[in-house]
C-alpha cells in the first residue's frame, strides 16, 4: 500500500469521530433505539458495537501485530456480543464517549508523533475466520468496513426513520381534515374544477392500495413491471362522490397499516430494489416510498385547503394523477 492511500485511510479513522457526532446530535431517545427493520440493530446497538470492536478488533489487534510475530487472532462474533452486553439496554452517550476515547488510543498508536514504519505496517497475523492480516489489511477494514460502512448505515436508519414517519402521520391528518365536516364542504367541487374532499380521500384511498401491491411485488420480483390505474376512471367506476367519508377513511388508515408492515420488514438491501413504471421508468421500493410520501402531503394539503374554503383542488396538478390512461398513475 502506497503511503498517500495509507494517510486516506488515516483520516477516515480521525475524521469520523466528528462526523458521527453531528450524525448523533438530535436523536431522540425514540430514534436512537428504534430498529429499522426485525433483527437489524438500532443506531443505540451499533454505536455499542462501534465502542467494542474499536476496543477488541482494531486497537487490541494492532497492539498484538506490533508487539507478536505472526500472532493468533480470535475472532469476534458481533452478533453473541451484543446479546451477552445488551447493547439495548445502553446508553448511546456513554457509548459514543467510550468509543471516542478508545479511537484516540488508536489513532496514538498507529498514527501518532512517531509514525509507523512501512515494515511496521506489513507486520501480520493470522486471523481465525479470515486468514492472514496485516496491519495494513486492518487499516482498510477498520475505515472501509467499519467506519464508512457504519456511519451509511446509521445515516440511512435516520432517514429511514423520517420517510416511514411521514407515512405513518397522514392517516391521522386525513381523520383530522376531514372530521366534522358538513357534507356540503366534503362534496363541493373547487368553482375552477377539479376533485372535492372527499373524491381526494378516495383517491387516497385508492392509491394506497396500488403502492401496496407495488411494494410487494418489487420485494419478491425482479424489476417487476408496475401496474398502473386511470385516475379519472377509476374516480367514475368507484363512485368517488358518493364514497361515506368515514369508511374512506378507515380503509385507507388500514391499507397504509399493511403498506407500512410490509416496509418496515425490508432489510436496506430490499429498499434497493426496483420496479419499471410505463412512464417514470425504473424505480427503487425507497424511491416509491418517497413519491407516496410526497403524494399524501400534496392531496392532504388540497383537501386543508377545501375545508378552510381556499384554493383549488384536482387530479390536474397531482404528481400521481392523470387523465388518461397511458398516463395513469
Amino acid at each position: 500500500m502506497h503511503e498517500e492511500e495509507r494517510r486516506k485511510l488515516l483520516d477516515v479513522l480521525a475524521e469520523t469521530p466528528d462526523q458521527l457526532e453531528a450524525v448523533l446530535l438530535d436523536l431522540t431517545p425514540e430514534l436512537a433505539r428504534w430498529n429499522p427493520a426485525p433483527g437489524k440493530w438500532s443506531i443505540l446497538q451499533i454505536v455499542c458495537h462501534m465502542r467494542d470492536m474499536e476496543k477488541d478488533a482494531y486497537l487490541a489487534r494492532y497492539r498484538r501485530l506490533l508487539a507478536e510475530e505472526q500472532p493468533q487472532l480470535a475472532d469476534i462474533d458481533g452478533d453473541a456480543l451484543a446479546l451477552e452486553s445488551d447493547y439495548a439496554s445502553q446508553s448511546l452517550a456513554a457509548a459514543f464517549q467510550d468509543w471516542k476515547r478508545l479511537r484516540r488510543q488508536t489513532l496514538a498508536l498507529i498514527d501518532g508523533l512517531q509514525p509507523l514504519s512501512s515494515a511496521q505496517w506489513e507486520r501480520g497475523g493470522v486471523h481465525e475466520g479470515v486468514g492472514p492480516m496485516t496491519m495494513e489489511g486492518y487499516l482498510k477494514r477498520q475505515a472501509s468496513g467499519n467506519d464508512l460502512a457504519h456511519f451509511g448505515q446509521i445515516r440511512s436508519i435516520k432517514e429511514r426513520w423520517v420517510l416511514l414517519q411521514r407515512l405513518r402521520s397522514a392517516p391521522d391528518r386525513l381523520a383530522e381534515l376531514t372530521a366534522g365536516l358538513s357534507e356540503a364542504v366534503l362534496r363541493t367541487k373547487p368553482a375552477g374544477g377539479g376533485w372535492s374532499v372527499v373524491q381526494n380521500a378516495c383517491h387516497l384511498r385508492d392509491i394506497e392500495q396500488l403502492f401496496l401491491e407495488r411494494f410487494s411485488k418489487m420485494a419478491c420480483q425482479d424489476k417487476p413491471r408496475l401496474s398502473t390505474i386511470d385516475n379519472d376512471r377509476m374516480a367514475e367506476s368507484r363512485a368517488y362522490s358518493a364514497a361515506r367519508v368515514e369508511e374512506v377513511v378507515a380503509e385507507f388508515a388500514r391499507l397504509r397499516s399493511e403498506t407500512l408492515t410490509l416496509l418496515r420488514a425490508l432489510p436496506h438491501t430490499l429498499w434497493q430494489r426496483t420496479g419499471v413504471h410505463p412512464k417514470r421508468g425504473e424505480l427503487s421500493i425507497q424511491g416509491l416510498a418517497t413519491l407516496l410520501a410526497g403524494h399524501d402531503g400534496s392531496h392532504l394539503d388540497r383537501i386543508a385547503e377545501l375545508a378552510a374554503g381556499t384554493g383549488p383542488s384536482g387530479p390536474a396538478d397531482c404528481a400521481l394523477a392523470t387523465t388518461t390512461a397511458e398516463q395513469a398513475s
